[in-house]
């Protein structure tokens, strides 16, 4: 009898959609990392009140030194949403050094793309952030891409 409910119980996890068993992202506070993805989204490198460092300043660059080139790249800006955070897992290990982070999923013409951003730090700064192809449901393709380690 036990085994049979032991059975039962496995067969339900393992019959959930990855993002029902996995419960990765969370609703929480995010406002410092939506003024961060705000900051990104409008271009002003000058007029943005955070600062990104480390790691989180190369693809910051890229949307801070914004040009007509990239418009056209991209598209036009038609959604940015509030995927979640993400709890520490293998993704967040290999590109954010394991750090949490909110989840955005944003649209444009174009492309469609996530950005992973890390909470500023005690020093008010974005240290840690992602940016990659596709959307939120999409990091085993990209974590297959670029191989464990």
């Amino acid at each position: 009898m036990k085994a049979r409910i032991t059975v039962g119980i496995a067969v339900a996890v393992l019959s959930l959609s990855p993002a029902a068993s996995a419960q990765t992202r969370t609703m929480a506070e995010h406002a410092q990392t939506a003024s961060a993805l705000q900051c990104l989204l409008d271009h002003v490198r000058n007029a943005c009140s955070l600062a990104f460092v480390g790691s989180a300043s190369g693809p910051a660059t890229q949307w801070l030194w914004w040009n007509a080139n990239k418009d056209v790249e991209v598209g036009a800006l038609r959604s940015s949403d509030y995927a979640g955070t993400e709890a520490v897992n293998a993704y967040l290990t290999k590109f954010l050094n394991g750090r949490v982070a909110d989840v955005y999923h944003v649209k444009f013409g174009h492309q469609e793309k996530t950005f992973y951003i890390v909470p500023p730090g005690p020093d008010g700064k974005v240290h840690y952030m992602r940016i990659r192809q596709g959307g939120p449901d999409d990091e085993r393709t990209d974590l297959f891409t670029y191989g464990p380690g």
